[in-house]
This record gives C-alpha cells, structure tokens and sequence, in this order.
C-alpha cells in the first residue's frame, strides 16, 4: 500500500496528522516490529510500575465474528503479519476459555448485569447496575480495592456514565438514571475516568444544575476536555478526569476521516495515559478498558464500522503489550460482555470462493452509519443515494437509495425480523448484497457481513487471559462471567461474599417495572 493507498478514506499523512503514529502506525504495513502500535515501545514507553496491576479489556457487543473479521482485515488489507489478539490466542503461555453470559432475568443479557457480574460476583437482572432487583446495593471490586489503596481507572469510547464502565461504581436499578450516575462518578472519584458523556457532569444539561466538572477539579482531580489536554497532562499521582464528548466519542472510521473530530482522543491514547498515571500508585491498580462502540456498531447492523472499532481495540492490546515489556507483574483479561446481532461473516460467491474479497471489500467505507445518517436527514433520494455511495465506496442505485429514504420515514414497518434502528438495518443489507449470475462476473459487488437482528445475542464469549500468572487463573474453560470477580479477588488479597437472589426472587420486581420502549435506542444514541 503506497503513501496515497486509502485505509479508511484517509492516506498515511492524514492518519499521522490526525492521530499520531503510536496510534496509526500498527494499521500501517512496512513498518518495522518496533515502530508499530503493536506496540513497540518505542511510541509509548512506561515507567516501571509501583505495584502490580490488572488490566481488564472489554470489546462490548464483540462477538467472535468481528473478532474474525478484524483479524482478515488487519493482516488480508492493512499488511500486518498477525493482530495483536490473534497473537495472543496463539501464545501457548496465554490461557483461552469461554465465558457464558445470561443474566438472572435472560439467556440474553444487557451490559448492566453483564458487567455487574464482573464488578460484584452476583447475577442481577437486565438495566441493572450493582444492585439486586429489590434495591439492596452490591459491593463493587472498586469499592473494595480503594480502602486498601488500590488505584481505580475505567476507559471507554462511550459515555463514561454508560453499563460497562457504571456498573464498576453505580448501584442504580435503572441504567439510564446517567445523571444519578455522573453523581456517584463524583463521590466515588476514580483515579481515572476517560471517555464520553460530558452532558452529565455539564451544569447546563442536568436538571439539578450541578456542575461535576468543577467539583470534581475541586476535589483535586486534573480535568481535561480534549486530546490535546490529555496529551498534554502529566503522569501525576492526582486522579485523571477527561471527557472528550457530550455523549460517546466518535465511531473510528469517522475519527480518522474527519478532522473536526480531531480533538477526541483514540482509545490507545487514553489507555496510555491512564496506565502512565495509575502505575505512579504504590498499591497497584485495577484498570477497566471498553471499546465500547462495537457494540453500537452491531446494532446497527454497520459492519465496518464494528471492523474498525475492533480494529481500535487491537491497537490497544498493543499498547498493553509495551506496557508488559516493562511491568510484567500485570495480568490481562480481555472478553466480551454479551454477542450482538448474529454477527457474520457469509459465503460468498460460487463454493465461497469470493467471501475473503467480499469481507475486505468494505475496506472503502469512510464514515458510520451515524455520520451518513446525519448527513441524509432532510435529503432527496438522490441525496441519499450520493451520501450511500460516497459512504461506503459501493455503487448505489436509486432502488437502494429508495428503500433507504423509506426507512428513514415515520412509521416504517421494517423487514420481517427483529430490525428496530432504521434506516440502519436496511442500509446494512444493501451493503451486504452481492448478485452473482451463473457463470462470470457479479453483476453486484458489494460486502457480505449478514446480522439476524438489531439486538443482543445469547452466545457465550471468547476469553483471553495473559500476563501474571494468568495460567493459575482456572479460565482455560467455560465459566460463568460472574466466576472473573473471584479472579479480581484474588488477584488483590481481597475477600468479600455479595448477596443473591434467584430468579424467582426477582420475578415479583421485574412484574413491577415500567417497561421503556425507547431505552435501547438511547443507549447508542
């Protein structure tokens, strides 16, 4: 690929401009071992660490589709030998199992619960935090490890107040209560919190018009709002507060494609800068990493999108992999919370033969499906049809742009199947159908990711452990998601039992609940 070859719309200069080579370099092919995001060290050297850590990767909504995905794109179309997780999972010294993921209420599980079993050891039931279904709280590992001057960091691409990174140190029964968990941000105050949601702490947009960013500057954290801050902010012992967005940061693709997003960092940066500064504790840490945007890209059935936010989270693996040259008493977890929307990667072409060029021909896309969305609201269908093709990179026709100006209508009646964001769904099968005749050429080319829905799956998760002592973790099997709590335990000295509840327990409060339509389309939002 020469200087002026597209990887996500943009040439290398673009990509350096915009992110910086530690971040860019490991998508780029030619480079030498040391240089690459992969990463060498030599773009994000660390310090060694004052005491042991554990760092807890979360790819939300990743399912082994995308995982596979990713892996073909990174080696099949931006030149790398091998990902950083694929050499991990061939790494005879790292311990591969499966984690189940029901929640006590579901086979399928919301991200709540699912990182509430992580946090706490106890199943509670969908849109719920660390809390069981009659509102008794449940200790968090968080808030066992402070006491004993543990440091406590969460980074993620959505809002910081989002399931994943809430469940850590929120006891809310309801998960989008995000100003009430902006509030236990503040009284909880990890050492570092980076990511989205700036409209929760903002005076301007909370009800109470309270101001969290200047209490929390008040309680001694160092505040930043962009990269250039967070790139700018020392390695200190103070905790780390940056919030880079009013909700999630930017998709990849979009981040690396528009400059106007140039002032949200990538998740590599943040992860470097969170263990720089966590490692400064003499107590060691515990620090929790979600690419959190996987999971909206699936639901709305974009797979480039996905591709290239899983592709984010491999560039931070190799961040984590410098940090473990030089503080090897760290262990990795690295899971997913739940599968999403039947992710995968289809046959393509007579006997399959064209399924690998299909999958990396979504290589052209240049934005999500939310900034194409955007952009097309209010707009003619040859608008749409302009927008689709500049896009995705695929030739578009005035049927497809049709079928999607009629999903963006009120009122739309989706396809059969479970396909609620729209015109999403729809334009994810237009960019996934390819024609072939019986002999020749397709007479339409186009990708081949398929989805069965818009929503969660069941399917149990990869789990990938390495670094410390990660053969003596027993994960080398299926366990159940709440069985890394006890990992997390013991991995600190620590000791504490949660309360539980059965199903049928819980079942007089789910009666109870008002069910909110409109809550899952919030949560990607």
């Amino acid at each position: 690929m020469d200087n002026g070859s597209r990887n996500g719309g943009l040439n290398r200069r673009d990509m350096l401009r915009l992110l910086g080579a530690g971040a860019v370099a490991a998508m780029l092919p030619g480079m030498m071992p040391e240089a690459r995001g992969d990463a060498g060290g030599k773009d994000a050297p660390f310090d060694h660490a004052k005491g042991p850590g554990v760092i807890f990767v979360v790819g939300d909504g990743m399912p082994t589709g995308v995982v596979r995905a990713m892996h073909e794109i990174r080696t099949g179309v931006f030149g790398r030998k091998d990902s950083n997780l694929y050499a991990r999972l061939r790494d005879a010294k790292s311990s591969i199992g499966y984690m189940a993921t029901a929640s006590l209420s579901s086979i399928v599980t919301d991200s709540a619960p699912a990182s509430a079993a992580w946090s706490t050891g106890v199943h509670t039931v969908n849109h719920t935090l660390a809390a069981l279904p009659d509102g008794r709280p449940l200790k968090t590992i968080f808030e066992l490890l402070k006491p004993r001057g543990v440091a406590c960091g969460l980074v993620t691409t959505t809002r910081v107040t989002h399931a994943t990174p809430a469940a850590w140190v929120s006891h809310q029964l309801d998960r989008d209560k995000e100003d009430d968990i902006a509030a236990e941000m503040l009284a909880f105050k990890p050492d570092v919190l980076l990511g989205g949601g700036r409209k929760h702490f903002e005076a301007k947009h909370r009800e109470d018009g309270r101001d969290l960013l200047a209490a929390l500057a008040a309680a001694g954290c160092d505040v930043v709002t962009d990269r250039a801050g967070l790139l700018a902010a020392p390695a200190a012992v103070t905790p780390l507060v940056g919030l880079f967005s009013g909700s999630h940061l930017a998709y990849h693709v979009d981040r690396l494609n528009d400059s106007n997003l140039s002032g949200q960092p990538s998740l590599p940066e943040m992860t470097t800068a969170a263990l720089r500064r966590l490692s400064k504790n003499p107590g060691g840490f515990l620090l929790q990493v979600e690419a959190g945007r996987i999971d909206h890209a699936s639901h709305s059935n974009d797979a480039w999108s996905a591709i290239m936010d899983t592709i984010e989270l491999d560039d931070t693996l190799g961040v984590i992999n410098a940090y473990l040259r030089t503080n090897p008493r760290t262990l990795v977890i690295v899971t997913s919370d739940h599968g999403n929307s039947g992710w995968g990667v289809n046959g393509t072409g007579p006997e399959y033969n064209d399924a690998t060029m299909a999958l990396r021909s979504y290589r052209a896309g240049t934005s999500s499906f939310e900034a194409a969305i955007k952009r097309m609201k209010g707009g003619s269908v040859g608008d749409i049809q302009t927008i689709l093709a500049e896009m995705s990179g695929f030739p578009i026709s005035p049927a497809d742009a049709e079928m999607v100006a009629q999903a963006m209508r009120p009122g739309y009646r989706s396809f059969p199947g479970d396909f609620i964001y729209q015109p999403d769904a729809t334009i994810g099968r237009i960019l996934a159908d390819s024609q072939y005749p019986p002999h020749g050429a397709p007479t339409v080319r186009r990708g081949n990711v398929g989805f069965t829905s818009c929503n969660h799956t069941a399917e149990d998760q990869l789990l990938l452990v390495y670094g410390h002592r990660a053969k003596e973790q027993g994960l080398d099997r299926l366990v159940e998601n709440t069985d890394l709590y006890g990992v997390l335990c013991r991995a600190f000295g620590v000791h504490h039992v949660n309360p539980t509840m059965t199903l049928a327990q819980a079942r007089p409060f789910l009666l109870a609940r008002t069910v909110d339509t409109e809550s899952p389309r919030r949560h990607i939002a």
